[in-house]
């Protein structure tokens, strides 16, 4: 598998190339307010050649193309049903925070806009539990709720695309926002007891998974 970073502002998304099928995949779809994400993206492959972009979560800063995707390039996107109504009515809620740097962030953000608005859209395949598809075998696409209900992971081999479950900024550390952090620490319980090695998060540089161990 090739992995290519796209950064939407400061998020990471993922373009990745199956070993076997040669097919692309697309992990999350930046913010809107990125003007030249799509122009990022068709360095690496034109837009007709992804097959599947698959939402970590339903967050502004992560969905903020998929409309576009979908509508004018015929792009599936798969997401967990928890987000779903997220997406179709887009917009968003700001998590709480857990800490001070992260309740500052919080109030940044909210001072600017109650709620953030993006593109409406409907998934196409929407999940509930642990899946794999037929047509990208390599896959398996993990249901990590906390950060929101719907947040999932997507495992290839020992490596995990984390979305905001985990995040890497001053240091790594599970995210510093979450609609339910009891849930958010079950995730990270699970991710823990994975056979996996390589994390990449959703904000800030990927790092080995024992850095959290």
């Amino acid at each position: 598998m090739k992995v290519y970073e796209i950064k939407s502002g400061n998020t990471n998304c993922y373009l990745i190339q199956m070993f076997r099928s040669g097919k692309w995949v697309l992990i999350d779809a930046g913010t809107a307010d990125d003007k030249k994400f799509l122009e990022k993206i068709q360095q690496v492959t034109p837009l007709e050649q992804i097959s599947l972009l698959v939402l970590t979560h339903g967050h502004y800063d992560h969905v903020g193309y998929a409309a576009e995707l979908q509508q004018n390039y015929g792009v599936k996107i798969l997401m967990h049903a928890d987000d779903q109504e997220l997406v179709e009515n887009g917009k968003m809620d700001f998590p709480p925070a857990n800490n001070k740097i992260g309740k500052l962030i919080r109030w940044y953000h909210l001072r600017k806009r109650s709620k953030k608005i993006y593109p409406p859209f409907h998934p196409d395949i929407v999940i509930n539990q642990q899946t794999k598809l037929e047509e990208f075998p390599e896959l398996e696409f993990l249901p990590l709720p906390g950060h929101t209900m719907g947040s999932i992971g997507v495992v290839y081999g020992e490596i995990l695309f984390a979305g905001d479950l985990m995040m890497n900024l001053f240091s790594p550390s599970p995210s510093w926002f979450a609609e339910d952090f009891e849930l958010l620490a079950q995730s990270m319980d699970t991710v823990k007891n994975r056979k996996l090695s390589m994390i990449y998060p959703g904000h800030g540089k990927r790092f080995p998974l024992r850095a959290l161990l």
